[in-house]
């Protein structure tokens, strides 16, 4: 797939290169091939993530990620390719009316005819446009976020992205070229979580036997978050904490800029429950213990777990 993406990326400069020496049909076509291939990128990590989505069900069963990929990819791809060829018409029909429309004072019914067809023209351009990066936006959401998690419940190293805001921003800037770095960067997180885990390619016929069931846990299968205000929160299984839309528990605390999008996962393993920070900048704290770079710590009932020292939470079985 990284064939494609750069070859994306070169079609994409072309168009970009094309429009500035007023190669306007030839610059559109670039770039509605730049487009599809992006769109046949996408569809393929799309089905890239639905399978570590699968292997690692058990513990993100409790985290909710990303919706509708595949519709969203098609949106993307329908609304791109539409807004490039609507551009089209909408220079022709700019070329063929304003040099009109300034020399006569009034304007004729068949001129107007004319400026309403641009205007509509002109409407499809940029409610196309505006569908097609809501979907790029989204995409880049839902695939940093969903890839993160995904990284997180599995325990694999090797990445870890920045948050899809800065991958958003960074690509406006550049007007559109960084783009493909978040794309090849999508590629690479899928490549390094299926190369840890030993996941086996989706098109493999070799035929896979279930691994044997795991021992029986010797520890309470059902754990509790005791909150600030008494309340608890059920633990199944794994559970995210911090301050992203897609934490399993999210802290309600005044200073909330001191809790990460996420902060500290809490994992159910054979042997009982462990919590692990996940790199926050402020820290998570165990009975008054900073676990930043500690790895997993076992958790006992009782313990006193604290985020960023602003939201505090008692464990309980």
């Amino acid at each position: 797939m990284t064939l494609y993406i750069y070859l994306a990326l070169i079609l994409y400069a072309a168009s970009i290169g094309l429009v500035l020496v007023d190669q306007i049909v030839a610059s559109v076509a670039f770039s509605m091939a730049s487009t599809v291939l992006v769109g046949v990128v996408l569809l393929q990590a799309y089905r890239e993530v639905e399978r570590l989505k699968e292997r690692f069900w058990d513990k993100l069963a409790n985290i909710w990620l990303g919706g509708e990929y595949a519709s969203v990819i098609w949106l993307f791809i329908l609304a791109g390719v539409g807004a490039d060829l609507l551009s089209v018409f909408l220079l022709h029909q700019a070329a063929s009316i304003f040099p009109t429309a300034v020399k006569v004072p009034m304007i004729s019914p068949e001129e107007a005819g004319k400026f309403l067809s641009f205007s509509a023209l002109a409407l499809g351009f940029l409610a196309l446009a505006l569908v097609s990066f809501v979907a790029w936006a989204y995409l880049i959401e839902v695939f940093t976020r969903d890839l993160y998690f995904i990284r997180v419940v599995s325990g694999v190293g090797g990445f870890k992205p920045h948050s899809a805001t800065f991958y958003i921003i960074i690509s406006l800037i550049t007007v559109g070229f960084l783009y493909f770095y978040w794309l090849y960067s999508v590629w690479r997180w899928i490549s390094q979580l299926k190369t840890s885990t030993r996941l086996p390619h989706s098109t493999s016929t070799t035929p896979t036997h279930p691994a044997p069931p795991p021992p029986p846990p010797v520890f309470a299968s059902v754990a509790f978050l005791v909150l600030p205000d008494g309340s608890r929160v059920e633990l199944k299984g794994d559970a995210v904490l911090g301050r992203s839309w897609v934490a399993s528990i999210f802290p309600n605390a005044p200073w909330l800029n001191r809790i990460s999008e996420a902060h500290a996962v809490i994992r159910r393993k054979t042997d009982g429950w462990y919590i692990e920070d996940l790199g926050s900048q402020y820290g998570t704290y165990v009975n008054g213990r900073d676990v930043r770079g500690a790895g997993e710590v076992k958790l006992n009932p009782g313990d006193v777990i604290s985020l960023g020292g602003v939201f505090t939470l008692v464990f309980q079985t």
